[in-house]
């Protein structure tokens, strides 16, 4: 069976409490012993909170925030839902959207700015916005009519995703700058791939196959150095006593394997191990002086 990860009480009210600001120990024990959340308990009686829990959690104190529904209503609202993820989407807590493939027509064609509320779900101000970042482009007709272009769908979906955790346009700035100068870098390679590919694929399919390939690599070091940035800051992962453990270590290693260094010298006949010959010599040409 696979291994569960578990959080504690207090890395649950850490987590939520962003959203939750008035979230805390005792209202989260009083949601247990009401009946709407049952975590699981070590053997010394501990609680532990799964994903699922925690999930199941954010839905009950979102419909209080946003629905300020009573917890009676609430609970039955839980177990009738057929899974926790569909509940999710429902009380607006999920987005299915940015998963799904937008269709061609969709992406290659400019929609007004006022039917954007209609097909994404955010306001227009949003996106004037993440238009005032340069996260997307808004685009004048002769007319002076405010178009968007149907590529930057998916940009918005994610945009807004992270705005549910406090994440605004302007604290994005900073990943249009990384596009900006790694796009140059991404043109002369997948040029360079482009003409490795003898296939008779089309163009923008040899493209598609190339780019996710390089950026499945880029990502995996972006990831792995955020990670370890972020661990590194939050848990100290290696501390000075740590380093210092570590040198004791090393230097009982080295100081072992110099020994066993010194006895392999020791010849048949019994010379004495070169180490020892040397510090003789040494003390002998003190005694002469």
């Amino acid at each position: 069976m696979a291994e569960r990860n578990f959080f504690s009480i207090g890395q649950v009210v850490n987590l939520l409490r962003g959203s939750y600001p008035d979230l805390s120990n005792s209202k989260i024990r009083f949601l247990e012993d009401e009946g709407l959340i049952t975590p699981h308990r070590t053997p010394k009686g501990y609680r532990q909170y799964s994903k699922e829990d925690i999930d199941r959690l954010e839905v009950i104190l979102h419909l209080q925030k946003t629905r300020y529904m009573p917890l009676n209503v609430i609970k039955q609202r839980l177990d009738s839902a057929t899974d926790l993820s569909t509940l999710q989407y429902e009380v607006g807590l999920l987005s299915d959207v940015p998963i799904k493939e937008q269709p061609k027509e969709t992406k290659q064609k400019l929609h007004p700015i006022e039917d954007i509320p209609d097909l994404l779900g955010v306001s227009i101000s949003f996106v004037r916005s993440l238009a005032e970042n340069d996260l997307v482009r808004i685009v004048k007709s002769p007319k002076n009519r405010e178009l968007i272009d149907g590529r930057d769908f998916e940009i918005i979906r994610y945009c807004s995703e992270l705005s549910r955790f406090h994440i605004e346009p302007r604290n994005l700035r900073q990943y249009v700058l990384a596009a900006n100068r790694e796009s140059t870098m991404f043109e002369q390679v997948l040029i360079g791939m482009l003409g490795m590919d003898t296939s008779d694929e089309d163009r923008d399919a040899k493209l598609e196959r190339a780019f996710k390939k390089l950026h499945d690599l880029t990502d995996g070091v972006q990831t792995a150095l955020l990670k370890n940035r972020v661990f590194e800051s939050l848990h100290a992962v290696v501390e000075d006593a740590d380093v210092d453990q570590i040198d004791d270590e090393i230097t009982r290693s080295e100081a072992a394997r110099d020994a066993a260094r010194e006895a392999k010298e020791v010849s048949p006949g019994g010379i004495e191990p070169l180490s020892v010959a040397r510090q003789r010599t040494r003390a002998q040409s003190g005694r002469t002086r």
